[in-house]
């Protein structure tokens, strides 16, 4: 009896899913830069009929250099211009691995540094003579799936690939066809349809980097979009995407260094002299970093999640609609935050650490100009200084000198001089951060406040926030009413120069 061809077959030292070997033979680059043939039909066919992974794809692009996927641009070009088919018919599943696919491989493929971006992008995807008519196609087909997809998962796969593609290839040319081709109905559409607020998050994070591209050479037309929106439905979707995004981000400072004072109680009593086990229901201890591994920690954040808050200032710059709903709508639940109180809290985390990093300071300025925003409006302004916009915040209290502990509801106006106090109190330092201290000051603020003078050009953000405040405060005739914690002396004085921290 003859034996079985299977047995006569080495058996390999490990196993690897079939896709995997797709993706090795489809990326295989040849010593002698000889071009291979195209694969046949059949390749491509089982190529999107095996679910894909995304993580081993991205592992496989990322190890090419830029000359290898110039050499390899034949497979590259095929590969792209079948899976934009694909997206096209809308046939299950071949379109949603398509999706994933192209996610992983423009993530891998346009973060390289090419010697000429735009030219050497469009060789490697489509070829020049092809550009137009493919990438007219598959914005087209991400616009349809993002619209008109047949579930949520896969539209918002579509999502992810569109922002594979506006991150990867934001300095070149190729966000032209994102721009002819309008997906804010699509978007927005995904927004109203979606059930929670991860699929917002996405779909405003791509609304956000297209509004801001190129913003300053032409009439961008989803800046435009964002003036005359008024769905209101839609934008408390967005509002609740921003807040929770907030909070997680909040909540990573607070797992480096947890700040509340922590109160007596039996099981900490006991735990101090070492009879915690005795206890029912003790929580575990909890070892917080070294200094220098917090510190390294903190320089990590925050995440990359914060790009949301670019898209909520330009939402804010043009829509009055939206900074009304950021202000005013309050909390699911008593154990959630309302929209504005994550956010303030957010902004107290980011200047308390606006020190450690260009990008964190970056990201303290777009949040102060937001407030800034908010409190030139009129109606805002009265709503945040009354009680009608009673807040319960967490501030930051990880640096010296400490916020008092205030628990409990307070007048929006109250917080917010809180964070301007605190913010400068934190960021004194020999060389002071020009930036955050000197920005722009607005001339209407210091025609509307009376016998302060201040010279423009050294005017700080943060002052001019405070500014307005008191502007409001004094011509309304608002009092504020302190909590019985906090100290009598509200602004400390500055340190002299040499005792403060280089």
């Amino acid at each position: 009896m003859e034996q079985s061809p299977l047995v006569l077959q080495a058996r390999p030292h490990s196993f690897q899913p079939k896709i995997v070997e797709l993706y090795q033979s489809l990326f295989e680059t040849h010593p002698d830069g000889a071009e291979e043939a195209d694969k046949p039909e059949g390749f491509w066919l089982e190529f999107f009929l095996l679910k894909p992974d995304k993580a081993k794809l991205h592992r496989i692009v990322a190890d090419l250099g830029p000359d290898d996927l110039l050499q390899l641009h034949c497979q590259t070009r095929s590969f792209f211009s079948r899976a934009v088919n694909h997206i096209s018919n809308a046939s299950a599943p071949s379109d949603e691995n398509a999706l994933d696919t192209l996610t992983a491989f423009l993530g891998a493929a346009l973060t390289k540094r090419y010697t000429n971006p735009s030219s050497d992008v469009i060789s490697v995807l489509t070829g020049l003579n092809q550009v137009d008519a493919i990438f007219t196609d598959f914005v087209a087909g991400l616009d349809w799936t993002i619209k008109n997809g047949r579930d949520l998962p896969v539209r918002l796969k579509a999502i992810e690939a569109a922002l594979s593609l506006t991150s990867g290839a934001y300095q070149t040319g190729l966000l032209s066809y994102l721009t002819h081709r309008d997906l804010f109905p699509a978007l927005m559409k995904f927004v109203s349809d979606s059930d929670n607020s991860s699929g917002a998050f996405e779909a405003f994070l791509l609304l956000g980097l297209l509004a801001n591209y190129n913003k300053f050479e032409f009439q961008n037309p989803y800046r435009l979009r964002l003036d005359d929106f008024v769905n209101e439905g839609t934008i408390q979707h967005i509002v609740r995407a921003v807040r929770d995004t907030c909070v997680s981000t909040r909540d990573r400072y607070i797992e480096i260094q947890d700040d509340l004072p922590e109160g007596w109680t039996f099981t900490n009593t006991m735990s101090y002299i070492g009879l915690g086990v005795l206890t029912p229901g003790s929580k575990p201890i909890v070892v917080a970093p070294s200094p220098e591994a917090a510190k390294a920690l903190f320089a990590a954040l925050p995440p990359p999640e914060c790009a949301i808050l670019l898209a909520t200032y330009d939402f804010a710059n043009a829509n009055k609609l939206f900074c009304f709903n950021l202000v005013c709508l309050p909390a699911e639940s008593k154990n959630d935050d309302a929209a504005f109180s994550a956010f303030l809290s957010l902004t107290s985390y980011l200047v308390n650490h606006a020190h450690r990093s260009l990008r964190t300071s970056l990201y303290a300025y777009i949040n102060l100009l937001i407030i800034r925003i908010l409190v030139e409006d009129q109606v805002l302004c009265k709503r945040i200084c009354t009680d009608e916009t009673k807040l319960a915040v967490r501030l930051c209290r990880q640096r010296q000198p400490y916020l008092p502990l205030v628990k409990g509801e307070r007048r929006g106006a109250n917080v917010v001089l809180d964070i301007m106090i605190d913010s400068i109190n934190k960021n004194l330092r020999r060389r002071l951060d020009v930036d955050f201290y000197k920005y722009v000051f607005f001339y209407t603020i210091l025609k509307e406040v009376n016998q302060i003078l201040t010279d423009p050009q050294t005017s700080s953000l943060t002052l001019s926030i405070i500014l307005r405040l008191i502007s409001f405060l004094s011509r309304s005739r608002t009092r504020l009413s302190e909590h019985p914690s906090t100290p009598r002396s509200r602004f400390p004085s500055s340190p002299p120069l040499d005792r403060v921290k280089r």
